[in-house]
């Protein structure tokens, strides 16, 4: 009796979402109801922190070159 053909193994598909508001890119479970932490906060009217401040500069880096890559996405 011939052996079972081998399923080749499938590596996860990880899926990464941004936030409604301002884009900001993340994980669906860290984006509760699309939003990121910052614009719930401001969307509950609790004080919100300059978050660009309290980054590291390679966060910061990271952002700028993902708004780059949407801007170019958008040239025909």
């Amino acid at each position: 009796m011939p052996a079972a053909p081998e399923v080749p193994v499938v590596p996860a598909h990880r899926v990464m979402v941004e936030c409604t508001q301002c884009g900001t890119p993340g994980r669906p479970d860290a984006l509760p109801d699309g939003l990121c932490r910052p614009c719930r906060q401001a969307a509950d009217g609790s004080a919100v922190t300059s978050d660009a401040a309290s980054e590291p500069a390679i966060e910061r880096d990271v952002r700028a070159y993902v708004s780059e890559l949407r801007d170019l996405l958008k040239v025909p």
